[in-house]
């Protein structure tokens, strides 16, 4: 588990770089302001996903540019412009957010290559 300290946080990039299965994540975090850090990352490798109208697995190759803020704590200023992630302990759990950022990418449609051109109402 990849665990930094908020207050490790500054102006000068702090890389981090972790694996999980086949997925690789690996980025910088920089201190912003106040109680608010950035992170700036690349998500790549692959996962498995079921196809949407057929439920077969599909390989996903990833190449993900990911940029958000990170709050230490709970954001008490209007700060709706700002994709931001509230953290509820003093440490930044790295593969916690690379979980959060796959499940993301798994709300999305997908359909295998036999599927692409038949249509939802179809029957099966």
């Amino acid at each position: 588990m990849t665990l930094i300290p908020f207050k490790q946080l500054n102006s000068i990039p702090l890389d981090f770089e972790v694996c999980v299965d086949k997925t690789f994540f690996k980025g910088t975090l920089t201190h912003k302001k106040g109680k608010i850090g950035q992170l700036n990352g690349t998500i790549t490798g692959s996962i498995l996903l079921p196809c949407d109208i057929c439920a077969d697995d599909i390989e996903k190759i990833l190449n993900e540019e990911v940029s958000f803020y990170i709050s230490d704590g709970i954001v008490s200023e209007n700060q709706d412009e700002l994709d931001i992630v509230e953290i509820t302990t003093p440490m930044i759990n790295i593969e916690e957010l690379l979980a959060s950022e796959l499940e993301l990418i798994k709300g999305d449609y997908f359909c295998c290559s036999d599927c692409e051109h038949k249509e939802l109402d179809q029957e099966f």
